[in-house]
């Protein structure tokens, strides 16, 4: 008997743990995802100052950016597990709040969001998410990664709260923000790539001009010995004619 009073102890006191702990996870959730909001918008708050100031470093904005993701990936970690609970409707209307709250920070801090995303480091960003522990893998602009966050507490949101409508008016705008930022990433990325040489090499494609005849200038010919013709005197003909005419007389 007192065998099976102290299970029944045991057991009570199990599922009582069980309860308490599952109501401090829900709460622990649905408020890490109040909270990294809150932290998000007050940070950007404050580098809005320093983009207006023209402070902005490479170093600051590069340690902005890992802040910005690492708080993004908390968000999406702690609403994924809230899924998992029964949450109340205070936790609920707590959660819906939120994404209205993200979705008015991506609208109001997309400029300053470029300007962080333009002046950070991207290499070294990787290196410090990755070293952390991070879910981010690939280099993506601030803007979409925040669009990113915002489709996936969406999901979470519309899985818990039967009644959820959407923001049609919020929800314009964060798809206009989105569709110029992947513009502006594709223009980017494009002006990136090394333009290839496409000219061939310079070869004369044309053809040689042919060569000009050099007229040969004319040989002169060689002097030849001719015959000049005999001229004879008519006087020394004549008596040359008499002189062979008294000869053969004579004979």
């Amino acid at each position: 008997m007192n065998k099976i009073i102290i299970a029944l102890l045991v057991l009570a006191a199990l599922i009582a743990g069980w309860f308490v702990l599952t109501a401090s996870n829900k709460f622990d959730y649905v408020a890490t995802v109040g909270a990294e909001i809150t932290e998000l918008a007050a940070e950007l708050v404050a580098l809005d100052a320093q983009v207006l100031a023209g402070s902005l470093t490479t170093a600051a904005a590069t340690e902005a950016k890992v802040r910005i993701v690492t708080r993004l990936n908390s968000i999406n970690q702690a609403a994924t597990a809230s899924e998992q609970l029964q949450l109340t409707a205070a936790q609920r209307a707590q959660l819906v709040a939120g994404l209205e709250r993200l979705k008015n920070i991506l609208i109001a801090h997309q400029g300053t969001l470029n300007n962080v995303e333009s002046s950070a480091n991207e290499t070294n960003v990787q290196a410090e998410l990755a070293r952390d522990g991070g879910s981010y893998k690939r280099s993506k602009h601030l803007n979409l990664v925040v669009a990113d966050t915002i489709h996936d507490l969406e999901a979470t949101v519309a899985d818990s709260v039967q009644d959820y409508e959407a923001n049609i008016e919020l929800d314009t705008q964060i798809d206009t923000i989105v569709d110029a930022t992947e513009a502006q990433v594709e223009v980017d990325q494009a002006a990136e790539v090394p333009v290839e040489a496409t000219t061939p090499e310079a070869t004369s494609t044309a053809e040689e001009p042919a060569e000009t005849a050099v007229p040969e200038e004319p040989v002169a010919a060689a002097p030849t010995e001719e015959t000049e013709p005999v001229t004879i005197n008519p006087v020394e003909a004549k008596v040359s004619t008499e002189a062979e005419a008294e000869v053969q007389l004579a004979n």
